[in-house]
């Protein structure tokens, strides 16, 4: 790695932050964004810069920032290469990919909040992905225990008792990003046993191990995802994390897709839909998303489903085959209750789409 190269960069503009990029680092920038969508640029062949335009200090003025990070090496990565996630493209939005890439850099552990579909896993995998560097992607729940993340004895055979690293040690002993879903799902013996992870120590201490430390890899970084505390309801099992717990984490809130980058990140990932006897119907369902997402905002109690993109794609995915309602039916429709399929069909599809309900039942 070049140790002595600028990292973070500022500039009026992302065509002038790239020139910048490449005089300061002496490496050709590529004129093309990894896939178009996302504003990441190749810079030489070992690195990457993350960009975005963000807000500036007067009003309505916006500046182009960008953080240059290596990709992991084949020797770093060896033996996992597996680890190492293969995605899709990404539709970048609200600058999310650089300031991941910049708390990547900073190695500032980042906590991602929103509701379960609008691609706060995708966005850490794919960051991961771009930098070829393994992923250890840990879900927690309620039977969550130190021993699944930290580690536990083992019978080893002879009397002997062996320790058997967790998956979040094992990622700090190693490197790599390490993701842990759904925060707010488990328990307070969980969050105190990351706690030298999250603050200045940056270390693990094995107790049933000798007390043996273990300090956070040069190369691990952290990231976690929780749903929103605001609608505990909506996601049965979740517990609310106390401030203090969340201070030791930065922040980063995902919201849903504006209706245009949803629309590209729909015809990107099925292109067939892009069809002029398709066009009607797409246009249909971003205004069923739209709908259903408003109406979770303004009260979830009385419409808790939600309509994020994910839930957008698979039904996108049968549309082909089947066509709307039916595709509709087998991705979400059929599984709510009685209450809710009134809800959608009376006040979603019937003003969102101009399709024949009476299959609905």
């Amino acid at each position: 790695m070049r140790a002595a190269a600028p990292r973070a960069f500022s500039a009026p503009d992302l065509a002038e932050l790239r020139a910048q990029v490449g005089a300061r680092s002496g490496l050709p920038v590529d004129e093309r964004e990894a896939t178009a969508h996302d504003g990441v640029w190749a810079v030489g062949d070992d690195s990457l810069l993350f960009a975005a335009l963000v807000a500036g200090e007067r009003p309505g003025e916006q500046l182009a920032r960008g953080v240059l990070l290596d990709k992991w090496g084949a020797a770093a990565r060896a033996g996992r290469e597996d680890l190492v996630p293969q995605v899709e493209p990404y539709q970048d939005h609200d600058g999310l990919l650089y300031r991941t890439a910049l708390a990547y850099h900073l190695d500032i552990p980042v906590a991602f909040h929103g509701h379960t579909g609008v691609g706060k896993t995708e966005l850490v995998r794919y960051l991961a992905c771009l930098l070829q560097a393994p992923l250890y992607r840990l879900n927690l729940h309620g039977l969550s225990t130190t021993d699944d993340i930290i580690g536990k004895l083992l019978p080893a055979g002879a009397g002997e008792v062996r320790f058997q690293d967790g998956l979040v040690t094992t990622a700090v002993r190693h490197g790599g990003v390490l993701l842990l879903e759904e925060l707010n799902a488990t328990g307070q013996e969980v969050w105190f046993s990351l706690h030298g992870l999250l603050d200045q120590s940056r270390a693990l201490v094995l107790v049933e191990k000798d007390n043996e430390v273990v300090r956070q890899h040069p190369n691990c970084r952290i990231f976690s995802t929780f749903n929103p505390p605001e609608f505990l309801t909506l996601y049965p099992g979740t517990k609310e994390l106390s401030t203090a717990y969340l201070r030791r984490w930065a922040s980063i809130r995902i919201g849903f897709l504006e209706r245009e980058a949803e629309r590209a990140l729909l015809l990107r990932r099925f292109p067939e839909l892009a069809a002029e006897e398709c066009r009607a119907d797409v246009e249909a369902m971003l205004e069923v998303a739209a709908l259903s997402q408003v109406m979770l905002e303004q009260s979830a109690s009385s419409f808790p489903f939600v309509f994020a993109t994910g839930v957008l794609h698979a039904w996108a995915r049968l549309v082909p085959y089947l066509g709307p309602l039916p595709a509709a039916r087998m991705t979400f429709y059929d599984v709510l209750d009685e209450r809710l399929k009134a809800v959608f069909r009376e006040q979603v599809f019937a003003y969102s789409t101009p399709w024949d309900l009476s299959a609905l039942g």
